[in-house]
């Protein structure tokens, strides 16, 4: 009795085991085939926006992805040299923290605010006080100093935790704050 209920016991452990890896598996395969298509399918998505509005700069952020694309003329922009850094799109984002929510649809910039409380802010027409920003005012000097020293420092894109706003890393802003003009259509998806 004792030996067959230890066997029982044992054939459950490894059923367990055996779909815990299955799921496991399924689950990285999901990853990796539905990423770079959900990607492609984004890409695509974002040019045709763009396309809409020739000649001008366009914006789109998708919230699912934390992504923020910007275009210009057309065409995604990508390995621009500006201010001593390269720019590839699209970047990552933070949007609103738990309490919160990032709002979404088709609004444009209508103001820029170059001594908000944060580095840079770029407002979005959406009724109340939402937008693009940077880090708060305060952090500036040590982010700038951490972005000099690795290109590749991420500090405001690491969580969620705004109030609805579209987080950028400092040197995004400050190229989108010069680049971008009153007007410039912004996409949020979902």
């Amino acid at each position: 009795m004792k030996f067959k209920l230890s066997r029982i016991l044992i054939l459950l452990l490894l059923g367990v085991l055996l779909v815990g890896t299955l799921r496991l598996v399924k689950l990285f395969h999901r990853e990796t085939v539905a990423g770079p298509a959900r990607l492609y399918y984004l890409k695509q998505l974002v040019l045709g926006f763009a396309d809409h509005y020739p000649g001008r700069s366009a914006i789109v952020v998708s919230k699912r992805d934390h992504l923020l694309y910007y275009c210009e003329d057309g065409k995604i922009v990508e390995n621009e040299y500006w201010n001593g850094f390269v720019y590839n799109f699209p970047v990552k984002v933070s949007l609103a923290s738990r309490w919160y929510r990032t709002p979404e649809g088709l609004v444009y910039i209508d103001r820029k605010n170059e001594r908000s409380r944060f580095t840079l802010f770029l407002g979005l027409s959406f009724p109340g006080d939402y937008g693009i920003h940077g880090a708060a005012t305060r952090l500036a000097p040590f982010l700038n100093k951490m972005e000099y020293l690795d290109h590749n420092f991420a500090f405001v894109t690491r969580k969620d935790d705004t109030r609805g706003c579209v987080a950028v890393e400092n040197r995004v802003i400050k190229y989108l704050f010069a680049k971008v003009d009153y007007g410039t259509p912004v996409w949020i998806l979902p």
